[in-house]
């Protein structure tokens, strides 16, 4: 009887050890290579950036900043939700920050800006049709986001949002569209002066602006 029992339970023993050693097999079949992993494009790992801000041009400085008062002049007299929806500037150490991560120096204008407001909070302000200017932890994003495009240029800088993944972005200083990669404007002076015209109906163009009943700038197509 002793016997017996002694052989059922090794039995018992080989069947279970069959049976997890089927289940191992099952988990990593022989033949079957492990997944590898996503190789990582060079511009998504850039050298560190400088450390440390340029100081700009005064002359490019007053431009920029001269355009960004036409245009929020205008939102204070006539849009007061989107004129209130600035966020507060971006920080030196925050704009040092994303040039260590980008890997390259930001441009004059970009500075400036960011230095006047770091984006903008929900329905804020935007670049006609929809462009609403980034923040700095969004430009970081948006470049995560796209430096594996083999069609995107390392080194351009994103700084304004669109809808459906478009943003537009600055290439050797000129204002480009993603992912059309088309020239939108030949600076942000220009960008910003062409915006403003649009605003005070000075400029006749395909977007005008309208205002909605709580004080909010929308672009309407003419």
């Amino acid at each position: 009887m002793r016997v017996v029992v002694a052989i059922f339970a090794i039995g018992g023993l080989l069947i279970a050890g069959a049976f997890a050693l089927g289940v191992a097999i099952e988990q990593h079949p022989a033949g079957r290579p492990s997944a590898a992993p996503t190789p990582v494009d060079g511009r998504c790992r850039p050298p560190e950036g400088p450390l440390n801000l340029a100081e700009p041009d005064p002359v490019a400085a007053e431009r920029v900043t001269v355009a960004w008062e036409r245009v929020e002049r205008w939102l204070v007299d006539n849009a007061a939700a989107t004129s209130a929806s600035w966020n507060a500037p971006a920080s030196r150490t925050e704009m040092i920050g994303l040039q260590r991560d980008l890997g390259v120096r930001l441009p004059t204008a970009l500075v400036v800006s960011l230095g006047r407001h770091d984006g903008v909070r929900l329905d804020g302000f935007s670049f006609p049709p929809a462009y609403q200017p980034l923040t700095v932890r969004e430009i970081r994003t948006t470049v995560t986001e796209v430096c594996a495009d083999p069609n995107w240029r390392e080194g351009d800088v994103p700084f304004a949002k669109g809808e459906s993944g478009n943003f537009l972005y600055l290439h050797d200083g000129a204002v480009y569209r993603y992912p059309a990669m088309q020239h939108h404007a030949d600076d942000v002076v220009d960008l910003l002066d062409r915006t403003a015209a649009r605003l005070e109906g000075a400029n006749p163009a395909e977007y005008r602006p309208e205002v909605d009943a709580l004080g909010r700038l929308r672009w309407v197509r003419e």
